[in-house]
């Protein structure tokens, strides 16, 4: 999936044999400080975060070049946020 400044994909963690969440900066928008300074502090602040309906942060980090920031989260199965908002809307 794609957003405003990040990617997400689908990954593996072989170390721990899961499949997690890998979310990116978009590479059109990683030369800008803002937007690097924007990535982090959304994964800083969701990481802090401890509810059911937030999914938990596992690493953030930058590529072996240090050019790319990514962080890591729980993988969840099911629907798209897009699906459960068409749902709600068809009810």
């Amino acid at each position: 999936a794609k957003g405003g400044i990040g990617q997400v994909w689908l990954a593996r963690d072989d170390t721990l044999g899961r499949e997690v969440a890998l979310k990116e900066l978009r590479p059109d928008r990683s030369h800008d400080d803002m937007v690097w300074s924007r990535f982090f502090e959304e994964a800083r602040i969701t990481g802090q975060l401890e509810h059911p309906g937030i999914v938990p942060i596992y690493e953030l980090s930058k590529d072996p070049d240090g050019r790319q920031p990514f962080y890591t989260m729980r993988f969840v199965r099911g629907r798209t946020l897009g699906e459960a908002i068409e749902d709600y809307h068809a009810k």
